[in-house]
């Protein structure tokens, strides 16, 4: 019987990014980040201790960038109510 699933490398998929088990002797749950969108380029080879780190700070991203997307509808709709200044 021939197994392909005994292989060393462990491969995880979150929000689009390929992110691949790298153990060494000091940090054995260490992860690397090695495929991205173009979006999310700065994670690209970056290490973390271990996969919720990893997961933790790609969350972290997608929040602020959903927080700064609507940065200019909430000024807009403010802008009918109060007086806003820059």
């Amino acid at each position: 019987m021939n197994n392909n699933n005994n292989t060393n490398t462990t491969i995880y998929k979150h929000r689009n990014c390929i992110i691949e088990k790298t153990p060494t002797d000091v940090f054995p749950d260490m992860v690397t980040i090695t495929k991205t969108p173009k979006i999310r380029q700065d994670f690209l080879d970056r290490r973390y201790i271990n996969l919720e780190k990893a997961f933790l700070q790609i969350e972290l991203f997608e929040s602020n960038r959903l927080i700064n997307s609507k940065e200019k509808y909430v000024k807009a709709q403010l802008q009918d109510v109060v007086v806003v200044e820059d």
